[in-house]
């Protein structure tokens, strides 16, 4: 069995974690998406600053193995669940389920109502087996491309 440690975000985290979420966006991803989709998705010129002014301001985990980074994820104390991802080589494992009941912890703890995210196509049957439900389909369009997700809730009374 696979021992999994959690961890608070690190500035020197960051290149890491985007390559993370790139790759992983990249190879899970196109299950659901085409590749004209994945291509406004994926940030091949990322915006460190800005992914660091997100993930400094909101509670946010780093999943390990050993010393070996494999996910992350992101909440603020209002209950939006922004970023959940674990690299393709350990999806499956119970990395996600463990990041997210953590995140999911926090915000209720912090005094959320309620835990909302969007949600891709691809990680939309993972938030309902956690017990989220979807509220409403939401047509994103990057560049003219339209980018499928889902507004998805779960409410206090399914956590107490």
């Amino acid at each position: 069995m696979t021992v999994f440690n959690l961890r608070n975000y690190q500035r020197s985290d960051l290149e890491e974690l985007v390559a993370l979420f790139n790759a992983t966006v990249q190879a899970i991803n196109k299950k659901d998406y085409t590749e004209q989709q994945i291509e406004q998705l994926v940030q091949p010129a990322p915006d460190y600053d800005k992914w660091d002014a997100v993930l400094a301001s909101t509670y946010t985990r780093i999943v390990l193995v050993g010393t070996k980074i494999i996910g992350f994820g992101n909440i603020s104390k209002e209950g939006y669940l922004d970023h959940l991802y674990v690299s393709k080589e350990w999806i499956g494992y119970g990395a996600g389920k463990l990041l997210a009941n953590d995140l999911i912890d926090h915000a209720f703890d912090s005094g959320a109502k309620e835990i909302t995210v969007h949600s891709s196509l691809t990680a939309k049957s993972f938030f309902e087996k956690l017990g989220f439900r979807v509220v409403k389909q939401n047509n994103d369009y990057r560049n003219g491309v339209l980018l499928l997700n889902y507004l998805m809730v779960y409410p206090k009374e399914k956590y107490i």
